[in-house]
């Protein structure tokens, strides 16, 4: 082979080592990032994480605060009733009064 022909290739190669070596470069590069990437997706991950078990706790605290307000609203309903039928009788025995007091008032005038 002539000295033109073996330099042209020792160039083409010497060209084709070097574009070798850039798309390492690069995949390196994109190997690095996809590391980043991963490392910053497991953090978002951990925080999703931690936020759930707050949102876990503070339903099992919502549905104690709600069994609690239940509970409460049965007491004041109870006493509620007790209420009106202590004001029923209240009522029942004022009737009656005025009525023997009426009665007695006519009997008096007689």
């Amino acid at each position: 082979m002539d000295t033109n022909r073996l330099d042209k290739i020792e160039e083409m190669l010497s060209t084709l080592i070097t574009m070798v070596g850039n798309l390492n470069d690069k995949q390196n590069n994109m190997e690095v990032r996809l590391d980043n990437i991963e490392s910053r997706l497991d953090n978002i991950e951990s925080r999703l994480d931690n936020i759930e078990a707050r949102l876990d706790k503070m339903e099992a605290r919502l549905d104690k605060v709600e069994e609690s307000q239940n509970s409460m609203r049965e007491e004041i309903m109870a006493k509620l009733k007790e209420i009106q039928a202590d004001q029923d009788h209240v009522w029942e025995k004022a009737v009656r009064n005025e009525r023997d007091i009426v009665k007695l008032k006519s009997h008096l005038q007689l």
